[in-house]
């Protein structure tokens, strides 16, 4: 299949249309052409009037860690309207096989790109911090080609944005625990054995998004990857996850 093809079929998918996704199995496991397709789909939506909102860093954290290649991070577009304030309620029949996963938000307050930027260049371009949920939405069959996957906007739907603190915390020290409807079901910390800095995952991403032509934008919103364990969503429920002095982010769900 061709990129237009492609993102044709994933663009239909995301919106929730028929879509033949057998034929996407004829693509390949080109990391470059994964964004190529998932930029067209970015711009099928903005085409409907939907605005870029920020982005994900894949593959940052856990054990999908270098699974694309050692420090390579592929980008997957936030959109607007589906950045959440903390508190929100999220209809999760919007939301295909929906997953809730605990990440690092940063927010940034100066343009940031090229591919030479170091980490250091890259947490100065950063306003604030804040606790975040990312909303995921499983969409596709396993098994499907790396440029789909990357295609496919890395399983992105939305996030849910906490409260903004300071760059001076430091995030790779923070106890991370998981609770829904007040009741605990899952910890951890966000030390270097589990995610990249985030200020480094910033720096790789902007490198892979200048062979795109882009850079980051002051304003933009930026997921850095999972914490914790994806935590499964259906029927009503309260999530919640602490960051330790990062403070909280809470969601509502409800199908």
């Amino acid at each position: 299949m061709s990129v237009q093809q492609s993102a044709a079929t994933l663009f239909a998918l995301a919106r929730g249309d028929a879509a033949d996704l057998a034929a996407l199995r004829s693509c390949g496991d080109d990391i470059a052409e994964g964004a190529r397709i998932q930029l067209a789909v970015l711009e099928g939506w903005r085409q409907l009037g939907e605005e870029l909102g920020g982005w994900k860093i894949g593959m940052s954290s856990r054990g999908l860690r270098d699974s694309m290649g050692t420090g390579v991070r592929p980008f997957g577009f936030v959109l607007a309207s589906r950045i959440l304030a903390s508190g929100a309620e999220l209809d999760v029949s919007r939301v295909p096989d929906c997953l809730l996963e605990p990440e690092i938000c940063v927010t940034m307050g100066a343009p940031l790109g090229g591919p030479d930027v170091t980490e250091e260049q890259a947490k100065a371009a950063v306003a604030s911090v804040s606790p975040a949920f990312e909303i995921c939405s499983k969409r596709l069959p396993s098994g499907m080609p790396r440029s789909v996957r990357i295609g496919n906007d890395l399983n992105n739907w939305g996030i849910v944005v906490g409260p903004e603190h300071s760059t001076d915390i430091a995030l790779d020290r923070l106890a991370v625990e998981l609770f829904r409807d007040g009741e605990p079901i899952d910890s951890g910390h966000s030390g270097q054995d589990v995610i990249d800095s985030p200020y480094l995952s910033l720096a790789r991403v902007c490198r892979t998004l200048a062979d795109h032509g882009l850079a980051l934008a002051a304003g933009q919103r930026l997921i850095t990857g999972s914490v914790l364990a994806g935590a499964r969503v259906a029927g009503h429920s309260r999530f919640t996850a602490r960051f330790g002095e990062l403070g909280e982010v809470t969601v509502t769900v409800r199908s």
